[in-house]
């Protein structure tokens, strides 16, 4: 059986179809007995050969599956795979046997997963299989927890392929849970002591964490849920996705010592750990509680979760100037808790679609917290909805979760020279280009951003267009292949949106929706094909949201019918002179001043196209020089409680008709804020009719945030698009 190639001791596995080898294992262990029909499905669809299943004979060579206990040199998941006195031995701690199996089949047989199902799995058509004779691999993972929230957790094969975890595998509850522990609608009507003593009522936003009943109610619930879920590794406990904290002289009395919040947190984690010393507990780092408290150590069977959410994304975590924070907070907690995990973000959770240049951050990311002692990450993409190349990244985490020295620049190359063939090269074009592009940014790359924050830098007009000739080569390169075109036609759904998103910006200037022909105002028809032209496709691969929480393809569609119906109407005021009692928030520049007179309605979306004042009045003056006939004016604010924007509390329009008098033309009061986080445009509308030569327009923002949207910190913001004269 033995060969010889490049000098090298081969061993024949297949030969013509068949083998002489068997598979030898207990058939009574569920992990083995899979990773036995993985080699054999992959063996049999690679060279139409499988391995006749052993029954303890070893006088026949065979590859032995064998499971192995977890210790320090096999920790949990753990494989090698070695050739030993003729035998192929395939073993590990765990599911370690079963990870080894596809490492069977990537590394002996070539195949290759390149995203989720059969279609973007590889896998070589050979008359022969062999190894060295010398082989040996032994992997061990860098982070003994590793989830991509991807699309690709659809696909358990994927998920195995890798050795990847989902967080139903691991907790038994997850995340923010005071609301499952003790539930609101059950306990707050008779106990409001249970709940939060914030801005001076007791509320159901957290807990009240110093309360004995909460204590005793949290010990009973984890009883009842570890009696019901006993296979579950950890189990968590963090307050609910929301502000505020319990400020009851005994919780603050915790938070006064400890620094802040997490004081109580930790405390109360502390003592439920305490009461379960077999289990494993986690809590959130995040938001209110993301500072480590100054004395108090982490019990250590409790897991702290870090999140890294305030960075920006232009450079990595270790270089990175806004994750300065992260990285102080790290180091605080290593020396307060001996488990650490992180929760990183690699999307723009407000644009799935846009272009997101994150490549050659991901292995120097990884890398870093390992360094720092991180044990387990939390990788979040758009979960199950595609995110601006998810393909790709996905592929690079999966293997970069296992060893972090890996080169990300070879997993790039790799990936987009199997999966995209010989369009390739113009793919790793186009990712270096915008990449380039990034490093001379005026605006952070955020997950919450816009891609009309970096027009003037990576998503320039001209950058894109460099990125759309290189995507042009690509598709040219592969033309025909229908799958492959697929493949790079998902790529430039991330441009299309964002030209499209950036047109809504423009409005009636270069790059915008409209143009004007033979004096007429018109939509361009390179826009409404390319909307017409993005739905159909994002359909086709099966999007179904273009944001967290966001629009629908379908809704998306809708948005652009009503700008295209309404069209484009001249403001009379883009003549005018316009001045600013007070500055607003320059967070969201927009269109600068311009942004109220620039004939380019906002949209729904805070971000552009609408300048904010944060607790600040708006007190806008529009001066005509000469004057300006008008009917009337109208003014438009957003309503986005989730954002703290909300309609004005008062609203007063006066008008000059000589430059030195006023006349008030509005003069309205909003009472009450009812709870509605729906977001919508508020208007206010007055006649006039008459020659006007100055504008004023006062709006004053709510005094204070509504009950049911308190906040420590934040103000109220009123945002304006436009002031609309006709």
């Amino acid at each position: 059986m033995a060969t010889m190639a490049h000098g090298r001791e081969r061993i024949t596995l297949v030969e013509k179809g068949k083998s002489n080898f068997v598979l030898q294992f207990d058939q009574n262990d569920p992990v083995l007995l899979k990773a036995a029909q993985i080699i054999n499905d992959f063996t049999e669809q690679c060279t139409g050969a499988i391995f006749v299943f052993g029954s303890g004979n070893m006088s026949k060579p065979s590859i032995i599956l064998k499971q192995l206990p977890i210790d320090q040199t096999y920790p949990a998941d753990s494989y090698s795979i070695a050739f030993r006195s003729g035998h192929l031995y395939i073993q590990g701690s765990g599911k370690g046997v079963l990870y080894g199996a596809y490492r069977y089949v990537r590394t002996i047989i070539g195949a290759r997963k390149w995203f989720t199902g059969k279609e973007d799995t590889f896998v070589p058509k050979l008359t022969s299989l062999a190894v060295d004779a010398d082989l040996s691999i032994f992997a061990k993972p860098s982070f003994q927890f590793r989830e991509l929230y991807f699309p690709v957790e659809l696909d358990q094969e994927y998920m195995d392929w890798y050795g990847l975890h989902n967080l139903e595998e691991k907790w038994g509850a997850w995340g923010h849970t005071f609301n499952k522990i003790i539930p609101p609608a059950i306990y707050f009507k008779e106990h409001p002591e249970y709940y939060a003593l914030y801005n001076g009522t007791r509320q159901p936003i957290q807990l009240c964490l110093s309360n004995e009943a909460v204590f005793e109610l949290t010990v009973a619930y984890f009883k009842e849920q570890m009696l019901e879920n006993p296979a579950a590794a950890y189990w968590s406990i963090a307050p609910n996705d929301d502000i505020g904290h319990c400020t009851c002289d005994r919780c603050q009395a915790i938070d006064k010592r400890e620094g802040g919040p997490q004081g109580s947190l930790i405390h109360f984690v502390n003592q439920v750990a305490a009461r379960f010393p077999d289990k494993q507990f986690t809590t959130l780092a995040y938001v209110q509680t993301a500072n480590a408290p100054s004395h108090l150590h982490v019990a250590d069977n409790v897991t702290v979760i870090l999140s890294n959410i305030d960075a920006f994304r232009n450079d990595d975590i270790q270089k990175e100037n806004s994750a300065a924070i992260f990285r102080r907070q790290l180091r605080d907690w290593k020396a307060k808790a001996k488990h650490i995990f992180v929760w990183d973000y690699l999307t723009q959770f407000t644009n799935y679609l846009a272009p997101f240049p994150i490549q050659g951050t991901m292995q120097k990311n990884l890398y870093y917290l390992q360094s720092q002692g991180v044990e387990g990450v939390f990788l979040q993409g758009g979960g199950t909805a595609y995110s601006d190349m998810a393909e790709l990244n996905a592929y690079i985490l999966a293997h970069l979760v296992w060893d972090t020295d890996l080169s990300e620049e070879d997993l790039i190359d790799e990936f987009v020279n199997g999966y995209y063939g010989q369009a390739g090269p113009f793919v790793k074009a186009y990712l270096v280009a915008r990449r380039n592009h990034l490093f001379n940014a005026s605006s952070a790359l955020s997950i919450y951003g816009n891609p009309i924050d970096n027009r003037a830098d990576f998503l320039s007009p001209k950058a894109m267009d460099e990125y759309s000739r290189l995507l042009e080569k690509a598709e040219a390169a592969i033309e025909g292949d229908q799958r492959l075109e697929k493949r790079i036609r998902r790529i430039g759904l991330g441009l299309d949106y964002a030209y499209l998103q950036q047109a809504r910006f423009y409005g009636p200037r270069q790059h915008g929706i409209f143009e004007e022909k033979d004096g007429q105002w018109i939509t361009r028809p390179k826009v409404k094909h390319k909307v017409n032209k993005f739905i159909t496709d994002v359909k086709k691969i099966g999007l179904t949201e273009l944001a967290e929480g966001g629009p629908s393809p379908d809704k998306y569609a809708q948005e652009w019918e009503d700008i295209f119906n309404t069209g484009f109407r001249i403001n009379k005021a883009a003549n005018a002179l316009v001045t600013l009692k007070y500055p607003f928030d320059t967070s969201f520049p927009a269109n600068g001043v311009r942004t109220l007179t620039d004939s380019v309605p906002g949209y729904l979306d805070y971000s552009y196209n609408w300048l904010l004042w944060n607790g600040d009045p708006m007190d806008i003056e529009l001066n005509f020089k000469d004057g300006q006939q008008m009917d009337s004016i109208t003014v438009n604010f957003l309503q986005d409680a989730r954002h703290w924007i909300f309609a004005p509390e008062e609203v007063r329009i006066a008008v000059s008709m000589d430059g030195r008098s006023f006349q008030e033309v509005l003069s309205d009061r909003t009472e009450t804020v009812d709870e509605d986080y729906t977001v919508q445009k508020v208007k206010f509308s007055a006649q006039i009719a008459g020659h006007v030569k100055i504008v004023r327009v006062y709006a004053k923002p709510l005094s204070k945030l509504p009950v049911w949207r308190h906040h420590p910190s934040r103000k109220p913001m009123i945002a304006c698009d436009e002031i609309w004269i006709e």
